[in-house]
């Protein structure tokens, strides 16, 4: 041990004890980490899909980003953003944790090396533990869709509010069709100069009834309420007074569907891809410059020319939550615009309802191409948002986790002897 005297009593001791807790709470530490960074990141991507997914017009990605920045501001890319970014860590932590442990319950036997804290629930069940891609899947499927179930249950309410900041604009819209109902001119009409709409209504409106309809009130009744975005709070309590208490699990079948599947087969595919990509199951721990540990072993002989060690995380966290997200994308679409008309004081339909008439159209003749087209309006700035997030996340979770491996506390102490 190179540290000497004092630190090498107290200060090395409260070291060890701080690395010792780090590495009992690793899930926890590097979750919520990543989860914060990543979040941040992705925030903007995820307003504009859930604008893009309640629209009826079929707005260019970079049209709309423009068209919110000059009619919100900036901040209106981040709009109910500190709500979800504490939400969020806590659900991910969550997951992860209830993830990870399941996996440990799945795979380990009575005489598996102990985890270094004692499980709340120290059940061994040594089953889809061998050395293959099947028992990897099977592991993670279970694994994530328990993980999925358990959180959902608390993060409805929460995923409900940050829907409610996204549209707070449309659901105003709708809550009050009047002030955008068609206006009569005398003169004689003229192409008239129309402004993007952001979101869509609950009834059909011609272009000129909604000139300028933010930013002039001159189409507006005498003594109309005017658009003030609420707070996330004020926001939590609309729900409330018009929904009731149960309200801010409104849409929870689907959000159970959707959380469920999509978190069971995204972690299923990452697995699998760092399966295919180390050879074994937590195979090899190597050292770094920085002194963090990396759970990525040799690449196989196929990947070495072209993927970088180091770049295997966040291949394998984008291509998760791509595919995963494109699959169950359409039960979140169903749900976002079942949220947004119970929120605007709309009639309910049921999601078969919903379904086809976002397929089909009002009137049952929409192409289905372009029906199909419709469901997955959104996807493209979706798709890049998980390839964003997910990516980042992976990277920091196995770089935090690596990290925390290579005792940085006590080496830091070490340095300064």
């Amino acid at each position: 041990m190179a540290a000497t005297g004092g630190y090498d009593g107290v200060w090395m001791r409260r070291a060890r004890q701080t690395d010792e807790w780090l590495a009992g709470h690793k899930v926890v530490v590097s979750a919520t980490t990543a989860s914060i960074i990543s979040t941040f990141a992705g925030f903007p991507l995820d307003s504009l899909k859930s604008r893009l997914q309640s629209s009826r017009e079929n707005i260019p990605m970079a049209r709309l980003a423009a068209d919110v920045v000059r009619e919100e501001g900036i901040g209106g890319l981040w709009r109910g953003f500190p709500l979800p970014l504490i939400t969020i860590s806590i659900v991910r932590t969550i997951s992860f944790t209830i993830y990870t442990s399941t996996k440990r319950i799945l795979n380990s036997t009575a005489d598996s090396p102990p985890p270094v804290t004692k499980p709340w629930i120290d059940l061994h069940l040594g089953i889809l533990n061998k050395n293959r891609t099947f028992d990897v899947a099977m592991t993670s499927l279970i694994a994530g869709g328990a993980s999925g179930a358990v959180v959902c249950i608390g993060s409805a309410p929460f995923e409900l509010v940050k829907v409610r900041r996204q549209l707070e604009y449309q659901i105003y819209r709708d809550s009050h069709p009047e002030l955008f109902a068609p206006t009569q001119k005398p003169h004689v009409p003229q192409a008239p100069k129309v402004v993007p709409l952001l979101h869509a209504g609950p009834v059909e409106v011609v272009a000129d009834a909604i000139e300028n309809s933010v930013a002039s009130n001159k189409a507006r009744p005498s003594g109309s309420p005017q658009f003030v975005a609420p707070t996330t709070m004020q926001a939590v309590r609309m729900i409330v007074r018009s929904l009731g208490p149960m309200g801010l699990w409104n849409g929870f079948p689907l959000h159970f569907v959707r959380d469920t599947l999509g978190t069971a087969l995204y972690f299923a595919e990452y697995d699998v891809m760092r399966f295919w990509l180390s050879g074994a199951r937590g195979s090899g721990k190597r050292e770094d410059k920085f002194g963090s540990t990396t759970t990525q072993a040799d690449l196989p002989a196929w990947a070495r020319g072209w993927l970088p060690a180091q770049f295997v995380p966040f291949l394998c966290g984008s291509l998760a939550g791509v595919t995963s997200w494109a699959l169950i994308y359409p039960v979140d679409a169903i749900k976002t615009k079942a949220q947004q008309r119970a929120m605007s004081g709309l009639a309910p339909r049921t999601p078969y309802t919903q379904l086809r008439r976002l397929v089909r159209g009002t009137d049952g003749t929409k192409p289905w191409l372009s029906g199909i087209a419709r469901l997955y309006r959104g996807l493209g700035v979706s798709m890049v948002r998980s390839m964003l997030t997910h990516g980042l996340l992976w990277t920091l979770v196995d770089w935090t986790s690596g990290y925390i491996d290579g005792r940085p506390v006590e080496r830091f102490v070490e340095r300064l002897a």
